[in-house]
């Protein structure tokens, strides 16, 4: 799916400006009730005017990069609600003589599972902001530093079409699994997972799971719930890696969170980074989990409870102290959260 919308945009210097965007997702065709449906990476590439890209030159600007969060309006089983996908890239772009500037920006994007039959419908949200780092050519700040830039759709008449996909679930409805119970918030909790490594099989692995979910919500106003976790790998898994040379080991990960909003169910897997993590001589791995945590907007009053979801899916790729690859490559660690356990992140009163 291939989209091009314009937005207005507030920049330092020159105020508002249009920006033209090229908007790419691949979403699949049809999904199936209580199977995931993937869609990938989000890419957009904006031009920015030249009245822009004169107020960077004016400040010595020889490079730009950053990151952005961008909205996907989705609407299911009669509710609607907004996810803001943060974590997007923007990547390093240098700055031109003249003329217009390209900006390339790109990031993962959640999955989603729906519990019980009808249409998914996804569209780009009416809200992109930016974070924009503006350096010269030594690589040191411009007094610009880091440029906040809100962007919405531009208001057009007719409207623009921001639709990206309608997917028809079809199958019998699944249960969905529990929320649980809410926690106090902060919350601070450890579950365990059932995870499968290579060599090593199905293992134990405990999750500390961390984040603060607000108690309260306005319709039509984001509201911004926080998460990340600490995963726990047994000596035996560690030894594994430390067989096979494993120096470092790091990676990706997808953590399902299990939505429940007046009545209807679905998981979002909400994709992450594991950063670098030292291999030890012996003992347990604490792999640290940061999760790109979207904002959520509802458009009516009611009750959105949140439950660590059924899933948390790894992607590693253990490193030789030289940086090379080990003999298992890059593999995949997909976890299943143990029955029995009370999955309860929050709920949010939206009103």
């Amino acid at each position: 799916m291939t989209k091009n919308l314009t937005y207005r945009c507030a920049f330092p210097l020159v105020g508002q400006q249009d920006v033209a965007a090229t908007v790419k997702i691949t979403i699949p065709d049809s999904g199936t009730t209580g199977a995931r449906i993937v869609n990938s990476d989000l890419k957009i590439t904006a031009t920015l005017s030249a009245p822009i890209v004169n107020a960077l030159r004016s400040f010595q600007t020889a490079t730009t990069e950053g990151t952005a969060t961008a909205d996907v309006d989705a609407a299911y089983d009669g509710k609607n609600m907004t996810i803001g996908i943060p974590g997007l890239k923007i990547a390093k772009q240098t700055v031109p003589p003249s003329g217009t500037m390209p900006v390339d920006i790109q990031g993962p994007t959640p999955s989603l599972i729906v519990y019980k039959a009808g249409t998914v419908s996804l569209a780009a949200g009416a809200v992109f902001t930016a974070k924009v780092d503006t350096r010269k050519a030594d690589g040191t700040p411009t007094a610009l530093g880091i440029l906040n830039v809100p962007c919405s759709v531009k208001a057009t008449t007719p409207p623009q079409d921001r639709s990206l996909a309608s997917v028809p679930v079809t199958g019998s409805n699944v249960t969905p699994p529990s929320t649980g119970t809410a926690p106090a918030q902060p919350f601070d909790k450890t579950l365990t997972y059932s995870c499968t490594f290579p060599e090593v099989g199905a293992v134990n692995v405990s999750g500390r799971v961390q984040g603060t979910i607000p108690a309260t919500g306005t319709v039509n106003t984001r509201v911004q719930p926080t998460a990340s976790i600490a995963a726990t790998l047994p000596a035996n898994v560690v030894d594994a890696l430390r067989n096979h040379g494993a120096a470092t080991v790091g990676g990706k990960a997808v953590a399902d969170v299990t939505n429940s909003y007046n009545g209807t169910s679905i998981a979002i897997g909400i994709p992450g980074t594991v950063p670098s993590t030292n291999v030890p001589a012996s003992g347990e791995l604490t792999a640290p989990i940061s999760l790109n945590t979207p904002s959520v907007t509802v458009g009516a009053a009611g009750t959105l409870a949140l439950g660590a979801g059924p899933q948390l899916n790894g992607t590693f790729t253990p490193l030789k102290a030289d940086g090379t690859p080990t003999d298992l490559g890059t593999f995949d660690a997909p976890c299943t959260l143990n029955p029995g356990q009370d999955a309860g992140l929050g709920a949010i009163v939206f009103s």
